[in-house]
């Protein structure tokens, strides 16, 4: 059985049957992958072999998108920003060991073919519910080939989870070929199915936690904001200039031009709504201005029961945050029925006392020259230390699978 190698996700699914079964949902379609193209890297490949479907991206170490970069992974920001939360003096073991992992792992060092999904921590390999090992490792062999053809030293397969079996057997693939493990954290995700509207959802939480919750929603009703839900037309000028404040808040790099294209990409894959929130003109809280408090863009995936959060931002007044993305968009979803919000990753403390559960991500690195692949691995240990003391205390309430 060989693998097929495909320049855009439109000539891989005209033309090949793979990966159409199983639990791959929208972020795996056609409209998804090709809204995409372009974002995180110039070029894309998509290598099918039965049952199966990769979509790879080539990431440079001087790659402007550094989202899915090796060494951003495992050397960069996301790392220090982890230690900066970890307690003394623990910290500055940690502080050592990445000044030593970042001595022997130069960036220059770090090219490489990322097999992911953009846009959402969800692996980049499509698999149908027949898919097998043989199936796998020919796949992941193709990938492999694809990354020496292209001369780049470092292969990268994101965000793993095991919801599935399929899952499994993708994890147990990499494994057996010597690919290096780290966890990159875990994606929060708060099922609404029991809840029949925003009441009952309060109503399940303990009274301090419940008094907590209806604090913050006091705190949104006091600002007398206005809530609605738009289609793709509703990713307006003003919440573009909102999310690049938050960008550039979190130190992303990015510009307008950059926020316009995400806006514009998003809006092509079909059924994207805005939940967006905005005070009035003359609110009766001053500390309240007038204009949009915040917005989260999502998708209703119904085959496999998901929300799926695109987008978002807040300007930080009358509890802003909590309210659209978790009061606002649960009563929503209450309303529609038998959904799953996928969160994503990071501050699992507040996703979780609102009643997120975590699903573990995994993201796999391989090199094939040894001396690289040992820095890989080092650097990933440490990362995985680091995020598995994050997801301690939710592990601890039994929170996490």
């Amino acid at each position: 059985m060989r693998a097929t190698i495909w320049t855009t996700v439109r000539e891989a699914m005209e033309h090949s049957g793979d990966a159409r079964g199983g639990d791959n949902g929208l972020h795996r379609s056609l409209s998804w992958l090709e809204a995409e193209e372009g974002r995180v890297s110039r070029d894309q490949f998509y290598i099918s072999a039965a049952g199966a479907l990769a979509s790879c991206y080539p990431i440079p170490h001087t790659a402007l998108h550094r989202t899915y970069a090796t060494w951003e992974i495992l050397c960069g920001p996301p790392v220090e920003e982890l230690i900066r939360q970890t307690p003394q003096p623990q910290r500055e073991s940690a502080e050592a060991e990445l000044a030593s992992v970042r001595s022997r792992l130069p960036a220059e060092a770090t090219d490489t073919l990322a097999v992911i999904t953009p846009g959402c921590v969800f692996p980049g390999v499509s698999l149908s519910s027949e898919v097998n090992i043989d199936n796998l490792d020919t796949l992941v062999g193709a990938v492999e080939a694809q990354a020496q053809d292209l001369g780049l030293p470092v292969v990268e397969f994101g965000h793993l989870r095991d919801d599935t079996a399929a899952d499994r057997a993708l994890h147990k693939t990499l494994r057996a070929r010597g690919y290096s493990a780290v966890t990159v954290g875990a994606d929060a995700v708060l099922d609404t199915s029991p809840y029949t509207d925003l009441d009952a959802y309060f109503s399940g939480f303990r009274s301090h936690r419940r008094k907590v919750m209806r604090k913050e929603r006091r705190l949104f009703e006091g600002a007398r904001a206005t809530v609605r839900v738009d289609g793709p037309e509703g990713l307006t000028d003003d919440l573009a200039a909102l999310q690049l404040a938050r960008y550039r808040r979190y130190g992303q790099q990015a510009d307008r031009d950059a926020v316009q294209d995400r806006f514009a990409r998003a809006a092509r894959v079909p059924g994207l709504k805005v939940l967006r929130a905005d005070a009035e003109e003359h609110s009766p809280s001053a500390a309240v201005p007038a204009g949009p408090l915040g917005f989260i863009a999502f998708y209703e995936d119904h085959r496999t029961h998901r929300i799926l959060i695109r987008l978002g931002a807040f300007n930080g007044h009358g509890a802003a945050y909590f309210n659209i993305a978790y009061y606002e968009l649960v009563a929503y979803a209450t309303r529609v029925g038998g959904m799953r919000i996928h969160y994503g990753d990071s501050t699992y403390l507040a996703k979780t006392l609102r009643g997120c559960s975590l699903t573990r991500l995994t993201s796999y690195f391989r090199a094939t020259d040894e001396s690289l692949h040992n820095s890989l691995s080092r650097a990933g240990r440490l990362r995985t230390a680091l995020e598995e003391q994050q997801l301690a205390r939710p592990v601890a309430e039994g929170k996490i699978r």
